[in-house]
């Protein structure tokens, strides 16, 4: 991620933190990075050099006029475009997010679990984790049968490994190593 990307994500923040609209900037970023991230051809049309920055705005206002962003929003998109920099979108995107988790006291757990969990299991690993980690846990679950058993949870740079296969490996090296 470029340090332009997370100059303009942590202006963004800013001034959401200060208009109390962290949630609805975030679901309005998320809808026309989206966009922009479907669509080839508009990607294709803002990375253009030779397309004039007037056309490249008049995109953006028609974009915006059907979108139903938030004005916070739509004001950072003209203002990104006008500064050439709407190719960093998804950069910004995913660096306000990490901001807004931060602000917000919430981390997102990968968990990796051997069969499906009930949601009263995933409730109580939700709470497990967030014991842990002192903050609030959005959970993604997946399934692996080669783990074997237990869970193996990931909360950013952070890896709690219970699976059966990482507790077999380490009995199998405490026996060869003797």
């Amino acid at each position: 991620m470029s340090i332009v990307a997370r100059r303009y994500a942590l202006a963004l923040m800013n001034l959401a933190a200060r208009e109390q609209e962290i949630e609805a900037v975030a679901r309005g970023l998320d809808d026309l990075a989206d966009t922009f991230k479907e669509s080839s051809q508009l990607r294709a049309f803002f990375s253009e050099p030779k397309v004039p920055r007037s056309a490249k705005e008049a995109a953006v206002a028609e974009l915006l006029a059907v979108s139903k962003a938030p004005p916070l929003v739509s004001n950072f998109l003209r203002y990104v475009t006008r500064k050439r920099r709407i190719g960093l979108l998804e950069d910004m995107r995913r660096l306000f997010h990490e901001l807004a988790d931060q602000r917000m006291g919430r981390a997102h757990a990968e968990v990796t679990v051997a069969a499906a969990l009930t949601e009263a299991q995933q409730e109580g690993l939700r709470s497990r984790l967030e014991a842990l980690s002192g903050k609030r846990i959005e959970l993604r679950v997946k399934s692996d049968p080669l783990i074997l058993g237990g869970v193996v949870a990931r909360i950013g740079s952070t890896v709690w490994d219970g699976s059966l296969r990482n507790q077999l490996n380490y009995i199998q090296q405490s026996i060869i190593e003797g």
